[in-house]
């Protein structure tokens, strides 16, 4: 029987950088500060095959969506499945399928979709011609640049308390759940955001709070690899995840 979630590192993670937060987070003057620290460089927009537009941005020698995939269907034209509340359906794919958070649009609005690991596999593609679903080394290389505190770095400023106030400062998704240390600050514009998870039992947990990105890597039959970003950690963890659960997805181009 297929396990619903295998995401025990991140989450002890988590609670590891619960406890020592007062010691690694940040003031919201420090905040502040390290969001000037790298120079942004927008990318050109991109569109989907369903005529969604995307903003991006460059990181070194890579462009990358600065918000999470919501197309609902493959770079072919092909309808990717969608099990919507039918949890057995869900459970039971292994093809590809989609879903918005609590089966809600409007949080695909907001968040994007969640993807299981079949269909960021497809051999049909997820990402727009051209683009392409980040691997591990990709991720890795995200991370090194954006440097300490990498997930504060590639957050959203939107977050409930946010030291940057404003439109930032808000109760309204999409954002981040409030903590009193760690504040995403999205210093170099990834603007990551927090659409929760769909196990692969069918359940949806932890919008507004966690992160979870695919990789393309595969760890076995399976489980594949994932990136996971939450609300009161400051840094990023590579895990990995049922093939039936679903994450968020960031496509990634090679700029030369």
């Amino acid at each position: 029987m297929k396990n619903q979630l295998y995401f025990i590192v991140f989450l002890l993670a988590g609670l590891l950088a619960v406890s020592c937060a007062s010691d690694r987070g940040q003031s919201s003057d420090e905040a502040i500060d390290a969001a000037t620290e790298l120079e942004v460089t927008p990318g050109t927009p991109v569109n989907d095959v369903d005529g969604n537009t995307y903003r991006t941005v460059i990181i070194g020698n890579y462009q990358w969506m600065a918000e999470n995939l919501r197309t609902t269907t493959y770079s072919s034209g092909e309808p990717i499945d969608y099990p919507g509340d039918n949890m057995a359906a869900w459970f039971e794919n292994t093809q590809g399928a989609y879903a918005w958070y609590d089966n809600d649009a409007s949080n695909g609005a907001n968040y994007g979709a969640l993807y299981n690991w079949y269909a960021v596999t497809h051999p049909d593609g997820l990402c727009p011609a051209g683009w392409r679903m980040p691997d591990d080394e990709d991720w890795q290389f995200l991370t090194d640049y954006v440097g300490e505190q990498m997930g504060n770095k590639l957050k959203s400023r939107r977050q409930v308390g946010s030291p940057f106030g404003g439109e930032y400062d808000t109760m309204e998704h999409p954002r981040w759940e409030t903590f009193s240390v760690n504040y995403g600050t999205d210093k170099v514009g990834f603007g990551a955001l927090p659409g929760g998870n769909r196990h692969a039992s069918g359940t949806f947990v932890a919008k507004g709070a966690n992160g979870l990105f695919w990789s393309s890597a595969e760890v076995s039959e399976e489980a594949g690899f994932g990136w996971y970003m939450y609300h009161g950690y400051y840094g990023v963890d590579r895990g990995y995840g049922d093939k039936g659960a679903g994450f968020s997805v960031r496509c990634i181009r090679d700029v030369n």
